[in-house]
């Protein structure tokens, strides 16, 4: 039994540095309003942009790759691993894990817009940070009412609602295993093709994409079929429109593929990279706002944004400030909360 599937970790990794590198444009015109480089217009014209083209462009899709990723990983813990989890346990777990950033950003870009709105006139990057959503952050009910204060957390609340209804569901994926998950999935298609479409139903569906993928790849005995299997949706996924519901199981298995085909005990050292990616993705827009701030007060060009060695240094310190964040906030407050509400 693989208690951890370092290569999904990798693949975390990935998710996060693509939403990064597709809000790299905030440093441009029209979201940074003092901007005067009309970056939409020619993204090209920004760093490396031969090279990570594909992420400039399709970050964005970023998003619901990693909800499917969420699915796996929750089916290979709490349907394999913690099969006996209670309701207090799954809930300060998930508390313990996402809040405690989210509220330290939640307050840096607060403050940090409070600061663009004094000293430029009007909050940068993103709008609609009022009282209300402030609140709605501060519950983390952000998504449900468009982009406001750290914009990447939408994707994080709004999958924190298909969290619990996993939880729900626990109890029935332990009796009936695939073809509930199935039937799950199933009806969520429904909905979305002839009821409504909302984020919600896509998120439902790709985390669901995620369970099914754990069932698919826990029945299969002969591991070398993953590959064709991945290969196939992959190019499913290209023909006609992009299809991320095909894709998304696609990459999936394609990197469960790569743990069962690399032996190696080194490959544990890629876990460092999985244990970035929420504080990549919810650090990248504070540091955005306060560098912003920066280059206004000291009357820098913002065409220095599209300069190779500064795009090297941003990325650079937002990996450095993750590990801190990771090793000496989230790590041990995740510790703290736990013992403290899940002692026995």
């Amino acid at each position: 039994m693989i208690l951890k599937f370092h290569f999904i970790e990798v693949l975390r990794f990935i998710t996060s540095f693509a939403v990064i590198i597709r809000h790299y444009h905030f440093f441009f015109f029209p979201r940074y309003s003092f901007s005067t480089v009309q970056v939409l217009s020619d993204p090209s014209i920004q760093p490396f942009y031969f090279l990570l083209q594909i992420f400039y462009l399709n970050g964005d899709y970023a998003v619901p790759i990693f909800w499917g990723i969420s699915g796996f990983i929750f089916a290979l813990v709490y349907l394999e691993q913690r099969k006996n989890i209670t309701g207090k346990q799954f809930f300060f777990n998930r508390f313990a894990r996402l809040y405690p950033l989210h509220f330290l950003t939640l307050m840096i870009v607060a403050m940090a817009q409070v600061l663009n709105f004094y000293i430029l006139g009007n909050h940068q990057i993103v709008g609609n940070n009022d009282f209300l959503r402030f609140f709605q952050n501060l519950l983390f009910i952000n998504g449900w009412d468009g982009q406001s204060y750290n914009l990447p957390v939408w994707s994080v609340s709004v999958e924190i609602i298909i969290y619990f209804a996993f939880f729900i569901s626990i109890f029935q994926l332990n009796k009936f295993g695939f073809k509930y998950a199935l039937l799950i999935y199933l009806i969520s298609l429904l909905i979305d093709k002839f009821a409504f479409s909302s984020m919600f139903i896509d998120c439902f569906r790709l985390f669901f994409t995620g369970v099914l993928i754990y069932y698919l790849n826990s029945s299969i005995k002969k591991k070398i079929i993953l590959i064709p299997c991945s290969i196939i949706l992959l190019l499913l996924s290209f023909i006609g429109n992009f299809k991320i519901f095909l894709f998304t199981p696609g990459i999936l298995l394609f990197f469960i593929s790569l743990e069962y085909f690399i032996k190696s005990e080194k490959k544990k050292v890629l876990d460092c990279f999985g244990n970035l990616t929420y504080s990549m993705y919810l650090l990248h827009i504070p540091t955005m706002l306060i560098i912003i701030l920066f280059f206004y007060t000291f009357n820098i060009s913002d065409t220095l944004f599209l300069n190779n060695y500064f795009f090297i240094l941003y990325i650079s310190f937002i990996l450095f400030i993750s590990f801190i964040s990771y090793k000496y906030f989230e790590k041990p407050l995740n510790k703290y909360v736990r013992n403290k509400f899940l002692k026995n």
